[in-house]
Formats: structure tokens, C-alpha cells, sequence
């Protein structure tokens, strides 16, 4: 009856409790070592705990004396910078610096976190203790060019970065057969005066059903170009402008064209850090459209003037993290013809152990000119091939974890 007890106890997951009964910490726990917590949700943190063995890493940030926050942006050139805040709490507040990490847009997934990994361990010596602090060695990379440490003097893309992607799709099955199709081409110059960013997308995809020997087919297809042209105008301000040109039959446009001047305030100055951002844009534009069926509203074609308010938060901090949005835009033509979509992202850390995350939006919509007439299929309605009329869309997600339980984390094990 005991054996029996014992393995319903294995099987729940309790063997590990009575096996620590009356036993020493883990081996794996560093004595004497700072207690901290990494906020980052796109690293490897199974790779980071291996590498730095020397501190306690917990899954609580109640339970430590640093909060490392590791947040990230894009380069000029493609690659990716990473800011790392050591953050000091309880005997440690007060105490802390940032030190950023650049990683070349040529580097690997391994290259990047090896990087990132040693930034890391520079910024904990602060907060070791001398037992451990005497254990430390530090070792020098020497730099393959002395001459030039920060690289070639001149450019010879002249700060252009340019990216070429496709992917494609199939999945097949006795009556149905669906294959999707994308691919895209980037060209980007970014300097401290101007960013020039050019984007055309290309999209296919296509359904096909057989029953009682008859094969039925179903496809839309789309293409968007976009170049926007921006001009710094100083630490809070920029002007640029943005040319847009597209076909989708989802849409009913078989070809659109769109050019918007654009100005955007910036409440904190551009170069501030990633953790806090919020700016205004303004544009002001004109939209061509030629249709591919005739609109609910009787028009093949129409040139139309619209102008759109976008108010865009974004904040990182070691309680969490915030997204907020708000975007109005109206014609000229009609100031009925308008739409207002909010969105909200919240990420925070109530109390030990509890986070909290909530995403929703709210669009309220009145501005379908292109829509076309007549009625829906139910293909296109069930394989959304065609834009259906609403006066709004209201979606949303919310979510809860709790933990407990031992305040550690610093073995890996990566077994079945």
C-alpha cells in the first residue's frame, strides 16, 4: 500500500517535494551570488543561465536585488540594438546603469545572443560580492583591425540596406488542395537627417475543392508599394511625405494611389532610450481609386482628399509594459465618410507572481468606398475574398499567470 501511495505521488509531480525533504539548497544555487531577474521576452534564456552561472536567477522580481530589463530597436543598417538596464532594488536601490549592445544586420541568431550575453555579464559585476568577484577573470578579444576598430571609413552603399523575401505555402488533401504565395522587397537609408524607407509586397492565394467530380477554385491577390521619405526638423520634430500604390480584390480597388504629406511631435526627444515613446503624426493626402466592379455608391473610379490624427504611446518599464493608440481619420468630400480606431496592449505585474496582459481594439467604421455592389457569395463570404460592409469591429483578449513555489531558476534542462 505505501509503494502504491509513493507512485500515485511520482505521478503527480510530488516527487521532487519529498525528495527535497530535510535536504541541502540545490548545488546549482550559487552562494553568495545577487539574486536577479531578467525582463526580456525574446531572448534565449535557457543559453543566458548556462553562460552565467555566477548569480541566482529567480522568476519573480520581488525576490531580487537586480532587474535587468533588455528592450530593442532597429539599426540604419539592418541589425538590432539592445539596450540592457540593470536596475537595483531593495539594498541595491538607487544603484544601476544601461548599456547598449549593436549587432550587425549580418550576424546569426548564436552570434547576436553570444553578444548580447556578454554585454550581460559586464553589467552584473557591479552587484557581485568579493567571494565572487574573486573567482572572476577577465579575458580581451583583440580587434582583427587595429587601424580601424569602427570599421570602414567610407560606405560604399552609402547607408542603403536592401532585403529580398519569399515564402510559399501548400497544403493538400484528398478534395482540397490550398497554396499561398508572398514575397517582398525592401530598400531602406536611414542617417540622422533623413529616412527613406521603400516596401512593395505581393500576396496569391488559392483554394481548390473537388466534389462529385467537379472542381471548384477560389483565389484574390494583391500587391502594395510604399515609400516614405522623412526629414528630421530636430530632437522632437520630423516632416516627410508617403506614396502608396496598390491593388487588392479583396478590396475592390484594382488600383489605388495614395500620396500624404506628413509632420510628427514627438513629446520625448527621439534619441531618449526605448523604453518611453509618444508622438503625434499628422497627413494630409489624396487618394485615387479605380475599381474593379462598380461600388455600392455607383463610382468605377473617384479622387478623393482625406486627412488622418494618429496620437501612438509606447512605454517599457520593469512594472510592464503599455501600447496605446488612437487614430481618426475623414474625406473632405463627405465628413461622414470618417473612422476611429483605438487600440490598447497592457502587460503588467500586479503583485508577486500575478501578471496581467489585456489587447483589444475598437474601430468604428464609415468610410467603405469601395465596396462593391451587389450581394456577397457565400464563397467569398466563408474564404473572405471580398470586403463585406460594417460599421464597426470590436475585438479583444485577456489573460492571467500566476506562479509559486521555489523562487529559483537557474537550471536548464532541455530533456523529454
Amino acid at each position: 500500500m505505501r509503494r502504491f501511495l509513493f507512485a500515485a505521488l511520482c505521478l503527480l509531480g510530488l516527487q521532487p517535494i519529498l525528495a527535497q525533504t530535510n535536504a541541502n539548497p540545490p548545488a546549482s544555487r550559487s552562494q553568495n551570488a545577487p539574486l536577479v531577474f531578467l525582463d526580456c521576452d525574446f531572448c534565449d534564456v535557457s543559453y543566458i543561465r548556462r553562460q552565467i552561472p555566477f548569480v541566482n536567477w529567480v522568476r519573480d522580481r520581488e525576490d531580487a536585488i537586480v532587474h535587468v530589463l533588455i528592450t530593442r530597436s532597429r539599426t540604419a543598417a539592418g541589425g538590432r540594438e539592445y539596450l540592457l538596464d540593470f536596475i537595483g532594488l531593495k539594498a541595491r536601490e538607487g544603484t544601476g546603469q544601461s548599456l547598449p549592445y549593436v549587432s550587425p544586420p549580418s550576424y546569426t541568431n548564436d552570434e547576436v545572443r553570444e553578444g548580447m550575453t556578454g554585454i550581460l555579464k559586464i553589467g552584473l559585476l557591479p552587484f557581485l560580492d568579493l567571494p565572487v568577484l574573486s573567482r572572476m577573470r577577465v579575458d580581451f578579444a583583440g580587434a582583427q583591425d587595429t587601424d580601424s576598430p569602427l570599421g570602414p571609413e567610407v560606405d560604399r552603399w552609402d547607408s542603403w540596406v536592401f532585403e529580398i523575401e519569399a515564402s510559399g505555402y501548400l497544403e493538400k488533401e484528398t478534395q482540397r488542395t490550398e497554396v499561398s504565395l508572398d514575397g517582398g522587397v525592401t530598400a531602406d537609408r536611414v542617417t540622422e537627417q533623413w529616412r527613406i524607407r521603400n516596401y512593395l509586397d505581393l500576396d496569391y492565394d488559392e483554394d481548390r475543392f473537388e466534389a462529385s467530380g467537379v472542381t471548384s477554385r477560389s483565389s484574390s491577390e494583391s500587391w502594395s508599394h510604399r515609400s516614405v521619405v522623412t526629414r528630421s526638423l530636430g530632437p522632437h520634430l520630423s516632416a516627410g511625405i508617403s506614396l502608396r500604390a496598390w491593388s487588392a480584390t479583396y478590396d475592390n480597388v484594382d488600383f489605388g494611389l495614395r500620396i500624404a504629406p506628413a509632420v510628427e511631435y514627438s513629446y520625448w526627444p527621439y534619441d531618449m532610450d526605448q523604453k518611453a515613446s509618444l508622438t503625434v503624426g499628422y497627413y494630409v493626402g489624396q487618394r485615387r481609386l479605380d475599381y474593379a466592379e462598380r461600388t455600392v455608391y455607383g463610382e468605377r473610379k473617384e479622387t478623393r482628399f482625406n486627412q488622418t490624427l494618429d496620437v501612438d504611446l509606447r512605454l517599457n518599464q520593469p512594472w510592464g509594459s503599455v501600447r496605446a493608440s488612437l487614430e481618426g481619420s475623414h474625406y473632405f468630400h463627405d465628413m461622414q465618410r470618417y473612422r476611429v480606431e483605438l487600440y490598447n496592449r497592457l502587460s503588467v505585474r500586479l503583485f508577486r507572481g500575478l501578471s496581467l496582459r489585456v489587447e483589444g481594439g475598437v474601430d468604428r467604421i464609415n468610410d467603405q468606398l469601395s465596396l462593391a455592389a451587389g450581394e456577397a457569395s457565400l464563397e467569398e463570404i466563408l474564404l473572405r475574398r471580398r470586403e463585406l460592409a460594417t460599421d464597426y469591429e470590436v475585438w479583444g483578449q485577456i489573460g492571467f499567470s500566476y506562479t509559486f513555489g521555489s523562487i529559483y531558476n537557474n537550471v536548464v534542462n532541455n530533456r523529454l
